[in-house]
């Protein structure tokens, strides 16, 4: 078993951190049987091991873990999908007396309830790609069975599913609402990633989004998740892009920030400390 720790989550451990952190991170695992084209830990990509994302994991004891309930209020365990993940995450799970998210890319509805049974308290199954046709492109694998999955792992356990959204990668904006309005409907929370190009993957070239379409997307899909517009009240053109929106208040600041799991905060995930900063993560 390779386990790692983010490099905030260590810090605070270590008591050198001044980060609003209420949850630890982990990774289990490394290089994935998948290739998701943007992804440091694909099975074609040439990046140190130790990144997922821009962030760097450092290899970690299992000693560790039994540190941390007293330490944080959430653990995130980020799964890379390699042989005999399922068997340790089985040992990890129930090692912890506070709230567990399971980030897996799960293959059935049985394994997603697996982890339930073993304690966890959410489990996301990201999506990324919410566009059929690049999603079986850049992720691989049908994207009517995943969406098959996440449905049905949400009506079994209802408000507990999770799902990645990672804007940049060739959607549109129109898909990325659309795909909320599917997620809400079905009490499934989506967690906004901006794309973040990493040497090493097939889209190390690509560029980021830009700050202005990020916060466009970031504010319609927090009003159509808080039920303040409508579908209806978004304007696009016929690319599917926002170039307006029937909203005449200030930007709420809530939109800003990190969403996912209670307490989730993902500190410079996907942006550098120096900026521009894409998720906000700090109170």
């Amino acid at each position: 078993m390779i386990l790692r720790a983010s490099y905030g989550t260590i810090q605070k451990v270590n008591g050198k951190s001044s980060l609003e952190m209420d949850t630890a991170y982990f990774m289990l695992g490394e290089r994935c049987v998948y290739n998701c084209l943007y992804c440091a830990q694909s099975r074609s990509s040439t990046s140190p091991s130790h990144f997922l994302s821009r962030v760097i994991w450092k290899e970690i004891p299992e000693d560790l873990l039994d540190e941390l309930n007293d330490c944080f209020k959430r653990i995130c365990i980020q799964v890379v999908s390699y042989a005999g993940y399922r068997e340790d995450l089985r040992s990890i799970i129930p090692r912890f007396r506070i709230p567990v998210s399971v980030s897996v890319r799960a293959i059935s509805v049985e394994e997603v309830t697996e982890y339930f049974k073993l304690g966890a308290d959410r489990v996301d199954i990201a999506v990324d790609v919410p566009n059929e046709t690049l999603f079986e492109k850049i992720r691989g694998g049908k994207y009517e069975r995943h969406l098959h999955i996440l449905e049905k792992a949400a009506e079994m356990f209802p408000g507990k599913i999770t799902t990645h959204v990672i804007v940049g990668l060739g959607e549109s904006d129109k898909d990325i609402v659309d795909f909320t309005v599917w997620a809400k409907e079905r009490n499934i929370v989506v967690s906004l990633f901006a794309f973040t190009p990493i040497r090493g993957t097939a889209f190390e070239n690509r560029e980021r989004p830009s700050l202005e379409r990020y916060r466009k997307i970031q504010l319609v899909t927090y009003l159509l998740e808080k039920n303040l517009m409508k579908p209806e009240n978004i304007i696009f053109d016929s690319n599917g892009k926002i170039i307006d929106v029937e909203w005449s208040d200030e930007f709420p600041e809530e939109a800003l920030k990190t969403r996912g799991c209670p307490h989730c905060t993902r500190p410079y995930y996907n942006e550098s400390p120096r900026g521009p900063i894409y998720n906000v993560h700090w109170r």
